[in-house]
């Protein structure tokens, strides 16, 4: 039996009160997500008898595990078909499209993040520690913005890389980091293929810093001499953005240097989701090394599984900077 043949796929009806199993009736299902989403994606194509209407519950599971809880948000068929496509989004829905008002006095992200879940009615579950307190005053932001903002600040102060995302139908933040669930990827085991791309279309070699007079105060050069090499790309920002614009700065060279993507086509594992990292070993394009999920995507059609997943040397996360400092 291949691991495609334990993938099920319950329905339910908008009221909850019908359900059905209507893995018999479908063709295709990809399922997916990326760093830079609050919300994972189930796309799936089944025969019109099958149940599957808009709003309705719909889980992706393996055996016993559930690997997607989310609704169905849109339905579509033409008159050539013979088949529904449907597109469902877990409950990283409710994080954008719920918006608030919040004014946050020396709490931690995690703290924020387990009363926001709790007003809104979202199950939550474990929840990145940070131990970082902080006061931010939020007008009218989409919950995913106060989570991300709170969680990025607390990431400036203790180095560390967030990844939200939900687990079964409960919020979790969880720390990027090498866990049990990083794989290794290697030919003629599970890696089928692999490209690599290296970018400077986003370079930035030069952050320049300006006070409120317009004049530029200091400046900081791309510690790997990109400015001989590639010639001036200046990045501007405001002394008074920032309380450290040395530490502004070094970021934004960071994460805009020499871009390598990495694009490589798996033999599927769930583990393979945003926010996990990898070891790769592939000596036709010479990438080794440990690099990050960045998106991934999972389809499965005629009792076949792959995985195809972004990668990325960087640990980057979705950085947020909705709301303002509270004035004293």
């Amino acid at each position: 039996m291949s691991y495609n043949d334990l993938l099920k796929i319950r329905t339910w009806s908008l009221d909850g009160k019908k359900t059905e199993h209507i893995t018999p009736f479908v063709q295709s299902k990809t399922w997916s997500g990326s760093y830079r989403d609050c919300a994972r994606q189930l796309s799936f194509s089944v025969t019109p008898e099958a149940l599957c209407e808009l709003g309705g519950q719909v889980r992706l599971y393996h055996e016993a595990d559930i690997l997607f809880s989310g609704h169905v948000v849109s339905r579509q068929r033409d008159s050539l078909g013979q088949t529904l496509d449907c597109e469902a989004l877990d409950n990283g829905l409710y994080l954008k499209r719920n918006s608030t008002y919040l004014a946050v006095r020396k709490q931690t992200p995690e703290a924020v993040t387990r009363e926001l879940a709790s007003e809104f009615g979202i199950p939550c579950g474990q929840l990145a520690a940070t131990g970082v307190s902080l006061s931010r005053n939020f007008l009218g932001v989409s919950l995913y913005q106060i989570i991300q903002t709170l969680y990025t600040l607390a990431s400036e102060q203790n180095g560390k890389k967030y990844q939200v995302r939900f687990a079964s139908n409960k919020l979790q933040v969880v720390e990027k980091a090498i866990g049990a669930d990083s794989l290794r990827l290697v030919p003629g085991s599970n890696l089928l293929s692999c490209t690599s791309k290296d970018s400077m279309e986003n370079l930035v070699t030069r952050v320049g810093v300006y006070d409120d007079n317009n004049r530029l105060v200091q400046r900081f050069d791309s510690p790997k001499n990109y400015v001989a090499l590639y010639g001036l790309m200046q990045k501007a920002i405001k002394a008074t953005d920032s309380e450290k614009p040395e530490t502004t700065a070094k970021e934004i060279l960071e994460e805009n240097g020499i871009e390598t993507t990495i694009t490589a086509e798996c033999i599927g594992s769930p583990k393979l989701i945003t926010g996990n990292a990898v070891v790769v070993e592939e000596p036709v394009t010479g990438t080794y090394g440990q690099f990050w999920i960045t998106a991934d995507s999972h389809s499965f059609s005629g009792g076949v599984y792959h995985t195809k997943v972004s990668l990325d040397f960087r640990n980057l996360m979705d950085k947020q900077e909705a709301g303002s400092v509270p004035k004293k």
